[in-house]
């Protein structure tokens, strides 16, 4: 039988006002997959009393969900360390010799190694969605639509970050701790800058774009190494196993976090494939020719319908958008969108 969601309990752990067997109850809550919808649910009802703990502008039960698992990865070393101290008290009052007491103390503060804890900690953004993250090294950054993120709960010692789908990353600085982004065929390994990368698991391209400071982009088994300026583009070819770099405006790479989408004067395979990402859509092009089209445009908070229709005005093509289909499991496929070279 699930434990009840005590909303109560919960916003006071998420103002750090909480006991140790009000950590525990919340650890058992989170811990327990089955209880996401009630923890959403409970965050809903009395949103005004979490909002104001949490950053971020929207209504994002998501968002704050992260938020509350990463504050029970930071605050449970220091719970079982109090723990640790509780039992140590505990036997030593029943012995009664000071002198052991003393050096009894002295040895657990100077020998008791921290906790180890393995579990990973996982934040994802949902289709048609873009989420805002906080690390606890104080990074930060934006997952766009379908991807997500995991990193160990001992993140402070080892910055390392595995990486399905895009992310923009605004990290900070620690010249003792490198800061690693792993995706399926590279990593990004950094010390502090402003970055974003791409990796969708159903492309055939890994993209890395540098907008601050510098970054260092390693093949795996040593196949390259490549050390990248801001406003450079450097994409990895899965088929070819090769990278090329580019010059590019950094900021219409990363744009999509502020909500906009920016094209200048790219092919319309391009501008195709991340309107498909922003949208959770999938186009089919009927002639190869028409990804070569050039197009530049500004889109900001528009429908597709729209976004596809003011690109008709000025590109040669035509449109159509497929019936959605219901697959085998009850849920609708991704939308399918046939563009076709007008005549």
């Amino acid at each position: 039988m699930k434990d009840p969601i005590d909303y109560k309990i919960l916003q006071k752990f998420a103002l750090g006002k909480y006991s140790l067997k009000d950590f525990k109850l919340v650890s058992r809550w989170f811990e327990d997959k089955n209880n996401e919808d009630d923890l959403k649910i409970a965050i809903q009802q009395h949103w005004y009393g979490f909002s104001e703990d949490f950053s971020g502008d929207e209504k994002d039960l998501t968002s704050v969900l992260n938020q509350l698992k990463q504050k029970i990865a930071k605050e449970r070393p220091v719970v079982l360390f109090r723990k640790k101290i509780q039992k140590f008290y505990t036997r030593a009052a029943a012995i009664l010799l000071l002198p052991l007491i003393l050096y009894s103390v002295y040895s657990t503060f100077q020998k008791v190694p921290e906790p180890e804890i393995s579990s990973l900690i996982e934040i994802v953004s949902p289709h048609g969605a873009r989420t805002h993250f906080h690390l606890p090294d104080g990074s930060e950054g934006w997952l766009n639509s379908g991807s997500r993120l995991k990193y160990a709960t001992g993140f402070l010692k080892n910055r390392t970050i595995e990486l399905i789908g895009e992310a923009w990353f605004e990290v900070a600085p620690d010249v003792k701790s490198p800061f690693v982004v792993g995706t399926p065929h590279l990593d990004v390994q950094v010390l502090g800058t402003k970055f974003n990368v791409a990796a969708f698991p159903d492309e055939n391209v890994t993209e890395v774009v540098l907008q601050e400071g510098k970054v260092k982009v390693n093949g795996y088994n040593g196949t390259f190494t490549v050390d990248m300026k801001p406003d450079e583009k450097f994409t990895y070819n899965k088929d070819l196993q090769s990278g090329t770099i580019q010059t590019v405006n950094a900021n219409q790479f990363s744009s999509w976090k502020d909500g906009l989408l920016v094209f200048r004067n790219e092919p319309l395979s391009e501008v195709l494939k991340r309107i498909g990402r922003w949208y959770n859509v999938e186009f089919v092009l009927t002639d190869p020719e028409i990804a070569k089209f050039r197009y530049r445009a500004t889109f900001q908070e528009e429908q597709i319908e729209e976004v596809i229709r003011l690109i008709s005005l000025t590109a040669p093509i035509n449109y159509s958008f497929n019936k959605r289909e219901m697959g085998d499991d009850g849920v609708f496929k991704k939308r399918i969108i046939t563009i076709q070279r007008k005549i």
